[in-house]
């Protein structure tokens, strides 16, 4: 609202400007230059406006673009998505952009809908076990071993990202599976609608047992890495060695140092030990393909 008010006065000033300027013109000039005179006005008037208009078109821009990375991290924040690590960034956006109300993008939302898992859409066994292969995945990512890039990159940077989709992409098609058979269920169940039904459900039980298995192996490949983490924090210990070690060259205490710098020695086997157990334990996590 001020900036309108702020040009249409300018306009005002611009216009009462270009009048006078025209009737002085008129006066000291005659006609000829007096019609030059408002040809260059109106030239002028006309540039005026299309930078007006330029900065208006720049200003909404710049606000829609402020708006819709806000709206973005909004969705981020409040819709739970596991989206498969394959979909473009452009993809990806579209996905997420699907979830602002404003921009009326629910349908566009169908044409990816192989492409993320909703999780709220699970039901609250589904949940609990992605939950724990999240947490697993990000006690790594947050890991020191990690951090000083000890880890092999591919079982962190591709693995784990792969396998959490998998693992929600199956868990949402069990979940499917289990409302069909609890609808089944209701009513009457003669024995030979338990014949039908008792292999599907037997099929079903081995499925969630195979995925609990791939979270759990998750689960040991981030105990692997906090064991190195540890072993890295008494690493970091050793620094203190020194004082120690004049503690007991003052007490004369030589059997003391031996064991000390034995200690230390230990202590750095240990923690190669532990980071080779880390990478093979993320070896372990496989690569394959999810059902359907």
């Amino acid at each position: 609202m001020a900036k309108g008010c702020g040009y249409a006065l300018v306009s005002v000033v611009f216009v009462v400007t270009v009048l006078a300027g025209t009737l002085l013109v008129y006066v000291t000039s005659g006609p000829a230059a007096t019609v030059a005179a408002v040809l260059l006005a109106v030239i002028g008037l006309c540039g005026v406006v299309v930078v007006h208009d330029l900065r208006r078109r720049r200003s909404a821009a710049d606000e829609e673009r402020v708006l819709l990375a806000r709206e973005r991290e909004h969705v981020k924040r409040t819709v739970d998505l596991v989206t498969d690590p394959g979909l473009s960034e452009r993809e990806r956006l579209v996905v997420i952009d699907s979830f602002i109300p404003r921009l009326g993008l629910g349908a566009s939302r169908a044409a990816y809908r192989d492409r993320f898992v909703l999780v709220p859409e699970l039901s609250p066994p589904a949940r609990a076990l992605l939950e724990r292969g999240r947490r697993a995945v990000m006690s790594v990512y947050t890991s020191q071993v990690m951090y000083q890039r000890l880890l092999d990159g591919l079982a962190n940077e591709v693995l784990l990202p792969r396998q959490i989709w998998e693992i929600a992409l199956l868990l949402r098609v069990q979940t499917q599976l289990q409302h069909e058979q609890d609808r089944a269920m209701r009513g009457v169940v003669t024995p030979e609608l338990r014949a039908v039904l008792e292999p599907q459900q037997e099929a079903l039980r081995r499925s969630v047992a195979s995925v609990t298995a791939r979270v759990q192996s998750l689960e040991r490949y981030a105990r692997r890495v906090q064991e190195a983490d540890a072993a890295l924090r008494a690493q970091a210990a050793l620094a203190d060695n020194d004082k120690y070690r004049a503690l007991l060259a003052h007490t004369d205490d030589a059997d003391g140092m031996r064991e000390l710098e034995a200690h230390g020695d230990a202590l750095e086997q240990t923690l190669a030990k532990s980071v080779r157990e880390a990478i093979e334990a993320g070896r372990t996590l496989s690569l394959r393909p999810a059902a359907p």
